[in-house]
């Protein structure tokens, strides 16, 4: 966590992102300026992981398809536990899951340096953890997205949702590749590695300097029926499901191929080093901060969502 406390003083002013009292939550709440300083240092680990992994997959197996099985391995298991972890989230005590879904990822990335260290890290071993690292992080989101509207004001929940969205590319897209690429160039793989399984101290710590009682009360369904309830509010949803089959759409024609094939091309094709595709990857990160700004100051409705 940063030792230093940064100034929001020239944001949050007339004009600024005050406007839509974007930072209000952050002097509002003491547990969600704690979260979110942890949470920034882990989302900022998590961008030095895409820098580390990628270029960890194409030296094990110096082939397009290297990243694609990273990432089928990494998919498949956020998406079998996905569901669960909102089911787990829902059942028990969200600052054991949270902590839980943090020490695993550490395990698990730390295991990866470790294994690098020793040079004795190879592909199926690779694919094997970051399997583990993302059915992990499948438990946290649900939790850690329930857990915000019990420790900030119901007026000041969209302003939240918005910093989230404004925060997120700036830590995982913009700050965390960057720092990768300098790392892998100058430090080595199994030393982003590391970084990254020590970023999730910072949100473990600031998990547990959360003050306010995290437990839920026992509901009355089970964890399957909880389950079967989301699929039939999706369902029942038409701008749930179509927003979902739209997004899906949208990973397959186009995030996929280019999170699959730009590593590649850099390496290969354009002779690049891993601070250059850090740089690429940043330069992504500065597109998405400029469009989730020109949302934040957006506040015009069409009209309310609707079943």
């Amino acid at each position: 966590m940063p030792r230093v406390q940064p100034s929001f003083e020239t944001l949050d002013r007339p004009g600024g992102l005050a406007r839509v009292g974007l930072l209000r939550p952050l002097r509002a709440s003491r547990d969600f300026r704690v979260l979110w300083a942890g949470m920034a240092v882990s989302l900022a680990g998590d961008g030095v992981f895409l820098i580390a992994i990628a270029w960890t997959a194409f030296k094990l197996w110096d082939a397009p398809a290297a990243l694609a099985v990273i990432g089928i391995a990494m998919t498949v298991p956020m998406i079998c536990c996905l569901l669960a972890g909102g089911a787990v989230s829902d059942h028990f005590d969200r600052r054991r899951v949270l902590i839980c879904s943090d020490l695993v990822r550490a395990a698990a990335v730390a295991a990866i340096a470790a294994f690098a260290f020793a040079g004795t890290l190879d592909f199926p071993l690779l694919a094997l953890l970051a399997g583990l690292y993302s059915a992990a992080g499948a438990f946290f989101t649900p939790a850690f997205d329930a857990i915000v509207p019990s420790i900030v004001a119901p007026e000041d929940l969209p302003a939240a949702n918005s910093l989230d969205q404004f925060v997120r590319p700036i830590a995982l897209r913009l700050a965390g590749p960057a720092l990768g690429g300098l790392i892998v160039a100058s430090l080595g793989v199994p030393a982003a590695f590391a970084l990254d399984a020590a970023s999730f101290a910072a949100s473990t710590l600031a998990i547990v300097a959360v003050r306010t009682s995290l437990r839920v009360a026992s509901p009355a369904t089970s964890t399957r029926s909880a389950v079967w309830e989301g699929f039939r509010f999706v369902r029942w949803h038409a701008w749930l499901w179509g927003t979902l089959a739209s997004a899906a759409i949208a990973y397959l024609a186009f995030l996929g191929p280019t999170e699959v094939l730009v590593p590649y091309l850099v390496k290969n094709d354009l002779g690049g080093t891993a601070a250059d595709l850090g740089i690429v990857y940043a330069a992504g990160g500065i597109g998405a901060i400029a469009a989730a700004a020109a949302m934040v100051g957006e506040t015009r409705w069409v009209r309310p969502l609707k079943p």
